[in-house]
């Protein structure tokens, strides 16, 4: 079952002045004294056990009342202005994640004819009505899903002894032919226990292929789900999940 996974942004501190007003930290003045977005990502998440695809974007700025986000030839794809007590509020840090159809119902293909590979532009107008915006390269390089070594698909394991372990990610993925070597940055390993919800994460360099589960986050004669993401340096991800019981 997929989830909606909160993405924390981690704001590096600038300050600047316009208008003779300080800027808060975390936002950055550009040379025509125009506000960028302090964070902006906008990548491709491959599902590669499920077979799914769709997109994610993540940014951060000075609180705004308008966002608008543009393909690479200019077309809007993203109007977002909000009303009222929360127009005047501002947003500021703002996530979201597509729907992700199934290779069966639309081919990867047709996913890059939809969200062709260049730079997109977002931009936003701060409650001051200051413009502010950013660019981010969209690319079509999916890494290929983790080869998950321990655990396998329904094994029972220790709950005080469980060790994570995957095979490295070298290649694209096999979906997305030709595969060509690919430059990992990261992973994250996902534990989630559906009811009640409870979720353990974590994030390694590229150099981990194995993490101990604190014993403290598991519970005897339960069932949970492990998913492990390969990161690539556009920011594109794939998933590998399973599922696997802790003995009582």
């Amino acid at each position: 079952m997929r989830r909606m996974r909160l993405l924390a942004v981690l704001l590096a501190p600038v300050v600047a002045i316009i208008l003779g007003a300080a800027i808060p930290q975390g936002w950055a003045e550009d040379d025509e004294g125009e506000l960028t977005l302090a964070t902006l990502k906008f990548f491709i998440e491959f599902n590669e056990t499920d077979e799914d695809i769709g997109v994610q974007a993540v940014l951060g700025g000075e609180p705004y009342k308008r966002l608008s986000a543009y393909r690479p030839d200019g077309r809007k794809i993203l109007d977002l202005r909000p009303r009222r007590n929360l127009k005047m509020q501002g947003l500021s840090d703002f996530f979201f994640e597509s729907a992700e159809p199934s290779l069966d119902e639309r081919s990867l293909e047709q996913f890059k004819a939809r969200f062709p590979a260049g730079e997109y532009e977002f931009e936003t107008v701060t409650i001051d009505g200051i413009e502010q915006d950013g660019e981010t390269m969209l690319t079509h390089i999916i890494p290929s899903g983790p080869v998950i070594l321990s655990p396998e698909e329904g094994d029972m394991v220790n709950p005080d002894e469980t060790i994570i372990s995957w095979e490295p990610v070298t290649m694209t993925t096999a979906f997305n032919p030709p595969q060509v070597p690919v430059d990992i940055v990261g992973y994250q390993v996902i534990v989630t226990k559906e009811d009640p919800l409870r979720v353990y994460s974590v994030d390694v360099s590229a150099e981990t292929t194995s993490i101990t589960v604190p014993p403290e986050f598991l519970d005897a004669g339960t069932e949970y789900e492990l998913e492990i993401l390969a990161i690539e340096a556009s920011d594109n991800q794939t998933i590998s999940l399973l599922f696997f019981e802790t003995a009582e």
